[in-house]
């Protein structure tokens, strides 16, 4: 299911289940550090992120649980904070790469860039070495997994709907008050309520994904633009602190002028998109989505719709039908310079594997259901893919129990190509492939892979994703 809630479950069970799965990615990643599968600035950012995830979901159902939110909320953010060191030494680096970007040949720029890159490289040392903060970290999650398994929910829309005022009201507020004074501090607390309405918009996607889904890429837009804004607040703070380390007071001043210029570009579309997402008074928008809520959970989810001529909402026609050219990869460690962030959360399952052929279905969260045949062997197979609704997916994911695998896709920019970045979890956790597909057969033949590829096993049928899922990892690589 992933990071949303199901219209059809019951509320305590539904709650529980995004909990345990956040929580459960979050520890796993935690225990993966200097395993040699994982970076640490990879392992800290999903965790983090994983953290945010959760005080979300508990936030949609605070006011059910009075007082236990709380010291849950403290364990998570603790957790969270013990690895803040390492997150926010590689988000200044991150702040100053955007700048040099839109600021080329800035030397005294470029001089502050050097400098911060020494500081995050010690910190990824500091923590791959075994810092105290994982093992800590670690313990305050598998707390709060723990408690989340025992939150006692209503079965009835109550148990969010008020939760989720509260969410939209504290960022109606907050987008007033930074309207009337465009400070650092009140531009942070619209941040912060803008990024928990994201979180729990994408809980709530299902209630109706026609009218959801736009406000969650809205949310996440504004987000993206809040969070730069505040990467830049935190630029200009840190360089005023300790001037010093960055360089000449010439060299300072010059980095947080343009980085003070860079916020008020931001600023501007931002408000302006923050007046259309609070445009509504906090209790209307608390019922039209509560509405939504209920006649899903009566009615059932959103139908195709269209004039005669559109297909019956039974018939699926298929999306895709081509010959798949891949190469695909080993890949040992991840390197710590890698854009990573286009990810999207997978799950699929095999309804029909074998040696030559088979038949998948698969969650890609916000991006969708799929229903895949593939046929043949190595570099060149046929591949047949469809698109199907939710209601198709859930009734053939059960018919897939005990072969199934579960991963996190990034996709990644390579010259001219696309990598497919998998990374596995659950009992194939520490498994990461590279794929990357081609247009014809010369361009397949001609691909140099980096030197951070490892062993090619393209040809080789153990390490197919239906492989994977009927027989688990190969033995080497247990």
């Amino acid at each position: 299911m992933g990071y949303v809630l199901d219209p059809a479950g019951t509320m305590q069970d539904e709650v529980r289940r995004v909990a345990a799965e956040r929580l459960g990615a979050a520890i796993e990643q935690l225990e993966a550090v200097g395993s040699g599968t994982v970076d640490a600035e990879t392992a800290v950012h999903d965790v983090r992120k994983r953290c945010k995830e959760t005080r979300g979901l508990a936030r949609l159902v605070r006011p059910a649980l009075g007082d236990g939110f709380r010291p849950f909320d403290a364990l998570v953010r603790n957790a969270a904070n013990h690895l803040s060191a390492t997150r926010d030494a590689h988000a200044l680096l991150a702040t100053l790469d955007r700048l040099l970007d839109a600021h080329d040949l800035d030397d005294r720029l470029a001089s502050v860039r050097d400098h911060q890159a020494s500081v995050a490289a010690a910190a990824t040392i500091e923590i791959e070495a075994g810092n105290e903060g994982i093992a800590a970290a670690r313990d305050l999650l598998i707390e709060a997994r723990k408690r989340s398994q025992h939150w006692e929910l209503p079965d009835d829309v109550e148990s969010i709907a008020d939760g989720l005022d509260a969410t939209y009201r504290a960022g109606h507020r907050a987008l007033r008050s930074a309207e009337r004074r465009l400070s650092d501090e009140h531009m942070h607390e619209w941040r912060k309520s803008v990024k928990y309405l994201w979180y729990q918009m994408r809980l709530l996607r299902d209630a109706s994904p026609s009218v959801i889904e736009p406000l969650i890429d809205q949310l996440d837009h504004l987000a993206d633009a809040l969070g730069d804004d505040h990467d830049l607040a935190v630029l200009v703070a840190s360089l005023n602190a300790d001037a010093a380390r960055f360089g000449t007071p010439d060299i300072v001043a010059h980095a947080c002028e343009v980085a003070r210029a860079q916020q008020h570009d931001l600023r501007i579309p931002a408000l302006r998109a923050g007046a259309v997402v609070y445009t509504e008074r906090p209790r209307a928008f608390r019922s039209r989505v509560m509405r939504y809520w209920r006649l899903t959970s009566e009615s059932g989810p959103e139908l195709p719709t269209g004039g005669i001529e559109a297909p019956a909402p039974s018939t699926v026609e298929p999306s895709i039908s081509t010959i798949e050219r891949e190469r695909k990869f080993v890949i040992d460690a991840i390197p710590a310079d890698l854009d990573l962030s286009d990810r999207c959360d997978l799950r699929q399952g095999y309804l029909v594997a074998d040696d030559g052929a088979s038949v998948r279905v698969r969650d890609s969260g916000p991006k969708g259901f799929t229903l895949t045949v593939k046929a043949g062997r190595g570099a060149e197979r046929t591949e047949l893919e469809w698109a199907i609704d939710r209601t198709q997916f859930d009734a053939a994911w059960p018919h897939t129990a005990g072969r199934r695998v579960v991963k996190t896709r990034h996709r990644i920019a390579l010259d001219r190509h696309v990598v497919e970045l998998d990374v596995f979890a659950e009992d194939l956790h520490g498994l990461v492939f590279a794929e990357v597909e081609f247009d014809s057969r010369d361009d397949l033949d001609a691909f140099e892979p980096p030197d951070w590829f490892g062993l090619e096993v393209t040809d080789d049928g153990r390490y197919t994703n239906a492989s994977l899922a009927l027989r688990g990892r190969p033995e080497e690589d247990s």
